[in-house]
């Protein structure tokens, strides 16, 4: 594994490492992610199937049209590219909230400003799917955004949805164990 030159949140604790880590040892055939931003977990989970030697990514993000913290396509298409993952990562530019998704797929990662409200969204989306999530943590919660439009806290609904915390530190890692 070889942390991805790429500019993120996850970057200063190296959670990369821990997402190649979840991705490699659980080995799935398909990944879905959602939130792509500069493609540090999107080179992660590459590099992990990459290694494990099968498995494909599909990834979405709305890049330039994301009125908050964004990036930009074409950019992570060349990061993807240069760390020879394109037979592997399929970057698609679009919003995951519109998406009609009918495939199934082993793992989510999610990374799309995410909160208690987006977390059951997707758990009731895709109840088939491990879903490995930023944040879940206490600290995760209370950033100033978070406070700020008043959104749903996450850690309460640890027991709830029974995900575990992967990496507590910052802006944590959480995983979420599909039923099936």
């Amino acid at each position: 594994y070889i942390e991805p030159d790429v500019k993120s949140s996850y970057t200063e604790n190296n959670i990369g490492k821990t997402i190649y880590d979840v991705v490699y040892k659980t080995k799935p055939n398909r990944v879905l992610e959602f939130g792509s931003l500069n493609g540090y977990s999107t080179v992660s989970i590459g590099q992990a199937l990459r290694d494990v030697g099968w498995g494909t990514l599909v990834s979405y993000d709305l890049f330039e049209d994301y009125p908050y913290n964004n990036s930009n396509y074409e950019d992570v298409l060349t990061t993807i590219r240069e760390y020879g993952l394109s037979e592997i990562i399929d970057l698609k530019k679009e919003d995951y909230r519109l998406l009609n998704i009918e495939e199934e797929f082993d793992l989510i990662h999610l990374d799309v400003s995410n909160d208690g409200d987006v977390i059951l969204d997707i758990v009731n989306k895709f109840p088939n799917s491990d879903i490995l999530f930023e944040g879940g943590t206490i600290e995760r919660d209370n950033v100033e955004w978070m406070k700020k439009y008043d959104k749903k806290k996450m850690y309460p609904l640890k027991d709830e949805i029974g995900y575990e915390i992967v990496d507590e530190r910052f802006p944590g890692l959480s995983l979420i164990r599909s039923k099936k």
